[in-house]
């Protein structure tokens, strides 16, 4: 059974140990205690229940009635689960209880797990980064929340 708990302060250290396993280029404890400090944004940690560890995350930021996922990732033995999709229905429906009318993301043209699962989702492609991520265009994606 996989719990997804608030993210915080605290946990910094272990999202970016998670961000590490994930991506190529990760982010740091620092910018991950960044990110959750600002205003609006909240995120997940899945945590596997009783002594497992973590298995996922999801960051995302709301302003202005739009939101945004900053980051989404699945350690590798629980990809193919459905957790992804579980991360991000959490994401939407917390932004849409903020006040969020529209949920916004962007994932490497090359990813094409996390595209189906975006796209799954009911995401549509509305713009497009040219070699945003090291030379890989960015696919820029949104989402109504109502």
């Amino acid at each position: 059974m996989i719990d997804l708990v608030p993210a915080a302060l605290v946990h910094a250290e272990l999202l970016a140990s998670m961000h590490r396993i994930c991506f190529a280029v990760p982010w740091s404890a620092r910018a991950m205690g960044e990110v959750l400090a600002m205003p609006g944004a909240a995120g997940l940690i899945a945590v596997e229940g009783g002594a497992g560890g973590p298995a996922g995350l999801v960051l995302w930021r709301s302003a202005g009635g739009e939101a945004e996922i900053l980051t989404l990732a699945v350690l590798p033995p629980w990809r193919r689960h459905a957790l992804g999709g579980r991360l991000l229905a959490a994401a939407l429906a917390n932004a849409a209880e903020a006040g969020a009318a529209a949920m916004f993301l962007e994932a490497a043209a090359d990813n094409a797990a996390a595209l189906a699962l975006y796209q799954g989702a009911g995401f549509t492609v509305v713009g497009r980064r040219p070699g945003y991520y090291n030379g890989v265009d960015a696919v820029t994606m949104r989402r109504d929340l109502a």
